[in-house]
C-alpha cells in the first residue's frame, strides 16, 4: 500500500513537471499556442469560398479571395494587405511579407510578432533563433520582447529555455542573475549548472 501511494506520488510529481515544462514555452501573451504549439498545427481558422474569405465563421471584409494566401501563425495576406487573426496590419508590405516562425513575421521595412510592429527591430538583418528567441544586428528579443543589455554577435540558444551571451545567462528571455557563461552548462528536463551553482528553469538551487 504504501508503495503504491509512493509510486502515485512520484508519478503526479512527473507530470506536474512535464505539463510545466510545456506550458512555459508559449507565454500568455501570445496568440500563437492558439494554432501552433511546439511544431503540432492546428487547422487554419481562414476559410476561402468563391469570392469571400472567412476568419473563425466570420466574413473578413474588402479583401481579395482571388489574391488571398493563408499563411503560418495566424497571418494571411491578399494583393494588398497582410492579416493577423482576421485583422489587417497596419502598412504591412504584401509583397514582402514573410512569416518566420514562433509569431515573428517581417517585410522590408518592419519585424512582427503577434501581428504587431517590433519597436525598432532592423528588418534587414532579423534573424529568428529557436524557443522564441531571435535577434538583429544590435538587440536579442524574446518572444517579441528585446532582452535589456543582450549581447547580439555573441548570443547563443540552448536547450531547455536558457540562453547564454557573452557576459550573462537568460532562461526565458529573462538574465540569471550570478550565473556564469564561461562554465554553464543545460544538463537536462530544466536543470544546469555552472561552475558554483546548479539551476533548475532559470533558478538556483544549490550552492
Amino acid at each position: 500500500m504504501k508503495k503504491t501511494f509512493l509510486y502515485l506520488i512520484l508519478s503526479l510529481c512527473l507530470f506536474s513537471g512535464v505539463s510545466y515544462a510545456q506550458d512555459r514555452c508559449v507565454p500568455e501573451h501570445s496568440n500563437h499556442g492558439r494554432f501552433e504549439r511546439r511544431g503540432h498545427r492546428y487547422r487554419s481558422p481562414y476559410f476561402v469560398a468563391g469570392n469571400k474569405v472567412f476568419f473563425e465563421g466570420r466574413e473578413m471584409k474588402d479583401v481579395s479571395a482571388s489574391s488571398f494566401v493563408i499563411l503560418r501563425d495566424g497571418y494571411a495576406k491578399d494583393a494588398w494587405s497582410v492579416y493577423y487573426f482576421g485583422v489587417k496590419i497596419k502598412d504591412a508590405s504584401a509583397g514582402s511579407f514573410k512569416v518566420l516562425g514562433y509569431g515573428y513575421a517581417k517585410d522590408t521595412w518592419n519585424v512582427y510578432f503577434d501581428g504587431k510592429k517590433i519597436g525598432d527591430a532592423n528588418s534587414g538583418s532579423f534573424t529568428l533563433l529557436t524557443d522564441g528567441y531571435a535577434r538583429d544586428t544590435w538587440n536579442v528579443y524574446f518572444y517579441g520582447h528585446k532582452i535589456d543589455g543582450a549581447n547580439s554577435g555573441s548570443f547563443k540558444v540552448l536547450p531547455d529555455g536558457y540562453a547564454k551571451d557573452t557576459w550573462n545567462v537568460y532562461f526565458d528571455g529573462k538574465k540569471v542573475n550570478g550565473a556564469t557563461p564561461g562554465s554553464f552548462k543545460v544538463l537536462s528536463d530544466g536543470y544546469a549548472k555552472d561552475t558554483w551553482n546548479v539551476y533548475y528553469w532559470g533558478r538556483k538551487i544549490a550552492d
